[in-house]
């Protein structure tokens, strides 16, 4: 084997060759075995003359076997010198295919860099936590009574109040045009439940049904809509129905509605869900704390092939979502840099520290999929299991939490309790200057 090679770099390629002698040895083997599995008319079982075969297969099994031989030799190199593959490798045949001629194969290919992991307990880092407080418990409770109120039309000449359900037909104008995703034909919208921009809600108040209301706003800074942001629009809406809700009798009804035994059960129950919701925060933040500080624990070079094919998921999903924020080239190469590091770095943590994902951690993830899709649960299962990619997808997550869990029990970590507010934001924060690190990063 030649090898053209620099130390510390990740770029690699090699040669070799294959006599001719290895190929016509493997493709005798392959001719004897062939003329064993053949069915052909004329012929018996295992009967076919090998030179039939040959002359009928010849061409066919040399380009298999020239592959076969490729393939096994390279994987041979790969392990003797303990390459650890990037991606796939380039492979190129040097030699032409003929009567005896030698086979030279040329492999080009990036390995994976090599990754000292240090002490995690060197890693500090605070645990925001969160206990549930019967003022959370209670304003879910007033949401679930909003939900199961039971609505009914009004026919008098009543104008709209607060809690009040209406159904209206809205157009919205930017500069006397209809603008994309303004308009509405009887959708409902419940005054004073925030879940419409404030103006409606200003605009609807004190109004009676068939009236025809006119009023302009302007979009937010920061709305989700390029278009859209900043802009001043009018919006022309009909009140169709107006409808007055009734709120059930006490908790006990409410949580009969929602399928408890009473008030104590649905309390208990909600308390339960919010306790998970915030222990899922809580090590959300501290996961976003770790990869802060892996990232700045390391620095090795990363396999363009890795970078490259993060850029473009990166960009494929910027023009799906299309979103049309202003992010450079870049920016996207600098957040497909800092992927591509954690994800190396994680997966090194994991190999090393024999950190699997388990088949009964699968089937956990698979049945929580499968509660979503009610009745197409075999569909689901049998897409997962026979779509390698999609099965990928279920087990990444799974592996980082693991690796991350692993890091916790290693780290340095202090807690601190804090409200659910406050530990929503602290989320929102992290994620907020992870971003702008990675834009910044060089």
């Amino acid at each position: 084997m030649k090898e053209n090679k620099k130390e510390e770099e990740l770029k690699k390629k090699f040669t070799i060759k294959i006599p001719i002698s290895e190929v016509e040895k493997t493709m005798e083997e392959d001719f004897i075995e062939l003329s064993k599995n053949l069915k052909l008319p004329g012929f018996r079982p295992g009967k076919i003359p090998i030179s039939f075969v040959k002359n009928k297969y010849g061409k066919e099994v040399k380009t298999k076997v020239t592959e076969k031989l490729i393939q096994r030799e390279g994987n041979k190199e790969f392990e003797k010198n303990n390459y650890r593959l990037a991606a796939q490798p380039n492979v190129k045949l040097i030699s032409k295919i003929q009567d005896n001629v030698d086979l030279e194969v040329e492999y080009e290919f990036e390995v994976l860099p090599k990754i000292v992991l240090k002490d995690f307990s060197d890693i500090k880092l605070t645990k925001y936590i969160s206990d549930v407080t019967d003022k959370d418990i209670k304003k879910v409770v007033d949401n679930l009574y909003t939900q199961h109120k039971e609505y009914n039309k009004i026919n008098s000449n009543r104008k709209t109040k607060q809690g009040d359900k209406l159904i209206i037909s809205y157009k919205g104008y930017m500069n006397d045009k209809l603008f994309e995703g303004g308009s509405a034909e009887k959708e409902a919208i419940i005054l004073g439940k925030n879940n419409y921009f404030p103006e409606f809600d200003q605009n609807l108040i004190g109004k009676s049904r068939n009236d025809n209301i006119e009023f302009f706003m302007k979009f937010p800074k920061d709305y989700n809509k390029e278009d859209l942001k900043n802009k001043k629009v009018k919006f022309q809406i009909t009140i169709n129905e107006i409808f007055e809700g009734k709120n059930l009798k006490n908790e006990d009804e409410l949580a009969s509605k929602t399928g408890c035994k009473n008030s104590s059960d649905l309390r208990n129950k909600i308390k339960n869900e919010l306790q998970k919701y915030s222990d899922d925060l809580s090590f959300n933040v501290l996961k976003k704390g770790i990869v802060s500080k892996l990232s700045n624990l390391y620095n090795f070079q990363l396999p363009d092939i890795l970078v490259s094919r993060e850029f473009e998921v990166l960009r494929s999903q910027k023009v799906q979502n299309n979103d049309k924020k202003e992010n450079s080239d870049e920016n996207l190469k600098n957040e497909a840099k800092a992927k591509v590091k954690i994800g190396l770095i994680v997966s090194e943590i994991g190999i090393e520290n024999k950190i699997n994902v388990t088949e009964k951690e699968i089937e956990t993830a698979l049945a929580r999929i499968c509660m979503q899709y009610p009745g197409k649960e075999q569909e689901i299962i049998k897409y997962y299991k026979s779509n390698p990619s999609a099965m990928n997808s279920l087990k990444g997550p799974i592996f980082e939490d693991k690796v991350m869990k692993f890091i916790e029990d290693k780290a340095k970590i202090s807690k601190k309790v804090i409200e659910s507010e406050e530990l929503l934001k602290k989320l929102s924060d992290v994620e907020v200057k992870n971003k702008k690190k990675g834009k910044n990063e060089k």
